[in-house]
């Protein structure tokens, strides 16, 4: 019997709603790949939304406070209100692991209002942050692409087809 698992080709997606019941793995990493992250909940609606006015300016710096902290460079985000898009480059693993810990952690907390006095709120994520290693060029102006779409999910459905289609709308940051 052939061992099929020497002909498969490698991971490059990690978490998510896949990855639930199924044996842990390390999450795919490349110092030298830009990533692309998403964060989602079924429970941020109404004010504990991510987009609510009380805190969407938060978690926009939380992003950056902690990527300068844990040495992420962040290309691009879209708080879409019930998850987060990251297009993110780590050059260590450790970094990456514990910008996502924190991140999420503060995010949740920030957002449902918990303190230590209070009573167990229950889990604010659904699930491992979901993350796929991008390639250079074509894959990674794709993703940002997706992303900026995202960002404009709010708006109008027929703008947000248009910049899907033509890469030259999107605003490069």
């Amino acid at each position: 019997m052939l061992q099929t698992s020497l002909f498969q080709a490698p991971r490059t997606s990690h978490g998510g709603f896949e990855s639930r019941g199924k044996r842990k793995t390390p999450r795919p990493f490349s110092p030298k790949a830009p990533m692309h992250i998403v964060l989602k909940s079924t429970r941020a609606k109404g004010a504990w939304s991510l987009k609510h006015r009380r805190h969407q300016s938060k978690i926009t710096s939380m992003i950056y406070v902690y990527a300068h902290r844990f040495d992420v460079h962040v290309y691009r985000f879209a708080n879409v209100g019930d998850h987060i898009h990251l297009l993110v480059k780590a050059a260590d693993r450790k970094d990456l692991a514990d910008y996502l810990r924190v991140l999420a952690g503060r995010i949740a907390i920030t957002v449902s209002g918990a303190r230590k006095q209070m009573k167990r709120i229950g889990k604010f994520w659904d699930h491992l942050c979901w993350s796929r290693l991008v390639a250079w060029k074509k894959d990674f102006h794709f993703v940002q692409r997706y992303i900026y779409a995202n960002e404009l999910e709010a708006f109008d459905s027929s703008y947000r087809e248009l910049v899907l289609k033509n890469p030259y709308l999107i605003p490069d940051y």
